[in-house]
């Protein structure tokens, strides 16, 4: 890996990092916007997992046991809760598991993000470039859904932890440079997992959110994507 690429990894990783640390005080000044904000994101990387990431990664490795994976991040984060909901009686003490449950799941996002930048960097560079500005809006999302998930979340230790964490991911993947189809496999992983986060956590449930605002995300990747396959 040569060293002016680890320095893009680095530099894209570190203002993932900031996107995180400074989300939640845009978070604060949508106020109650912050359901269409998050309808409008929850569009985008909906689209942008199916569209992109997805036929990324498989494009790359053994298509069945891809999805295998995706399916088992899917299904650890779904018996987690489930597992929370049948062994906690107290409904205080509840709410609190859940909290940790999502907020630990973030983290994870977080630091496998910047593993993402760091692997699909020796595959193709410009597949990098292009998915900057949706992570980037990805990690965004995710610092907003915290806030809104536990408010403790702005006190500056808890923060500064979870914006370190992309930085963390990238310098793992490049310190380990992994085998490309065991590499394959770990984002499929992810990509189970955060498709389970944006149901749950990003987007909007019931009556709350903007349909208009999502199906707008979902065209806005569209675009993307056709100007991506035309580029």
């Amino acid at each position: 890996m040569a060293d002016l690429t680890i320095v893009v990894i680095l530099i894209i990783a570190v203002v993932l990092g900031l996107v995180d640390f400074f989300g939640h005080r845009i978070s604060g000044l949508i106020g109650e916007h912050r359901d269409s904000v998050l309808s409008f994101s929850s569009g985008l990387l909906i689209s942008l997992l199916f569209l992109i990431l997805v036929p990324d990664v498989i494009s790359l490795g053994v298509t069945e046991f891809l999805f295998l994976f995706m399916l088992i991040g899917f299904l650890l984060m779904h018996l987690a809760e489930k597992y929370i909901y049948r062994h906690v009686t107290d409904k205080q003490e509840l709410l609190e598991n859940l909290k940790i449950v999502h907020i630990i799941g973030f983290g994870i996002d977080n630091f496998l993000i910047g593993f993402i930048v760091a692997s699909l960097v020796e595959l193709d560079f410009s597949v990098v470039v292009t998915l900057s500005a949706p992570l980037l809006l990805q990690m965004l999302t995710s610092s907003i859904s915290l806030d809104s998930i536990d408010a403790r979340l702005n006190e500056k230790y808890s923060k500064i932890i979870l914006s370190v964490l992309p930085l963390a991911g990238a310098v793992l993947g490049i310190i380990l440079e992994l085998d490309h189809l065991l590499t394959n496999y770990v984002l499929a992983f992810v990509l189970g997992i955060l498709f389970y986060m944006i149901i749950r956590d990003v987007l909007p449930q019931g009556r709350k959110g903007s349909s208009v605002l999502f199906f707008t995300g979902n065209f806005v990747t569209i675009l993307f994507f056709l100007f991506r396959i035309h580029w």
